[in-house]
């Protein structure tokens, strides 16, 4: 796997799990707004995943 791939897979969970902990303990928006992050970063690496098994398989 792509090293890029898989820093925005781990950037991803992160801030996810950082902005649920942050929602539940302490600023609502800070927190929605880093999950809102995390889930863009899952999509990018997500997208990234599917066109390089495309490629693989041509």
């Amino acid at each position: 796997m792509n090293p890029l791939t898989l820093l925005l897979a781990i950037l991803g969970l992160t801030g996810f799990a950082l902005g649920a902990v942050l929602t539940a303990t302490g600023p609502l928006e800070m927190g929605v707004i880093i999950m809102g992050l995390g889930l863009v970063f899952q999509t990018i690496s997500l997208v990234r995943i599917r066109r390089a098994k495309a490629r693989e398989t041509q």
